[in-house]
């Protein structure tokens, strides 16, 4: 987008606040989701004691410097988790409007971005991908390749990405799993790596499965050595492959010095 004006640089605040926003319900998905709570019943309260936390109480980042990280009402100690994925959350919004500026399609950024924060420290806590992140995003990612394509991909790509390299991994998943009575690679990964191929398309996709793989096996390596596991030791791959999704959401045309245009 080049160097920001005055107005880009309160654009670019704004998105930044926008994603804060956007990551205050994310905390709220990530804790909720894989436990199968409401997202609007209760509504936020400390996990501790119980006590509603008003909205003064829970505004993105600035509540948790003002309250020191605690809860108002029992003084417990609030994970720093809150105002990360806030930031984070706030910081990729931010980020991806200064790369590609004010568009339709950053609303689709944004929203796949967001998809995956959440997917990145879900499957960190409970080694799962939940179908009601990918299985949505994968029938969005498809619609969108049918009726928008400049927000995307075209059709032909996404279908391409979602068979050459989602299938393969549904294959290898099935197969293991057949032959050795236990799970290896998760079906979460293969439908999370569809939604990806369904958005991104077939090089990003194929790109994603190869640096996922290499960041899980480095991740898989230090988590083993840590925590003085064995080769059963459980390693989330999610995170690795939404990591490496979002790398393409910033840059999609990374594999394109690598691979042909389909």
């Amino acid at each position: 987008m080049g160097e920001l004006g005055v107005d880009g640089r309160l654009a670019a605040g704004f998105a930044f606040a926008l994603g804060a926003c956007i990551g205050s319900f994310l905390n709220v998905v990530i804790w909720r989701l894989p436990r199968g709570e409401s997202f609007v019943h209760p509504g936020s309260h400390c996990p501790a004691c119980g006590a509603a936390i008003p909205f003064w109480a829970n505004v993105p980042l600035l509540s948790y410097a003002l309250l020191r990280g605690r809860c108002r009402t029992c003084g417990v100690h609030i994970s720093v988790r809150y105002p990360l994925v806030e930031a984070l959350t706030g910081a990729i919004f931010a980020a991806l409007f200064w790369l590609h500026g004010p568009s339709t399609r950053l609303l689709v950024e944004w929203a796949l971005a967001a998809a995956l924060v959440a997917v990145v420290f879900i499957d960190l806590d409970h080694h799962i991908i939940p179908n009601a992140i990918t299985l949505p995003g994968l029938a969005l990612g498809l619609a969108i390749s049918l009726v928008a394509p400049q927000l995307g991909v075209g059709w032909r790509d996404a279908l391409l990405g979602v068979a050459a390299v989602a299938g393969p991994l549904w294959a290898l998943s099935a197969g293991y799993e057949w032959l050795r009575g236990q799970i290896g690679l998760g079906m979460g990964d293969v439908k999370l790596v569809a939604m990806l191929a369904s958005f991104l398309g077939f090089r990003a996709a194929f790109g994603i499965v190869t640096f996922g793989a290499l960041l899980g096996v480095i991740y898989g390596v230090v988590l083993i050595a840590h925590a003085h596991g064995g080769r059963n030791t459980r390693i989330p791959f999610g995170p690795a492959l939404a990591l490496m999704g979002l790398l393409f959401v910033f840059q999609p045309d990374l594999m394109d010095p690598i691979l042909v245009r389909p």
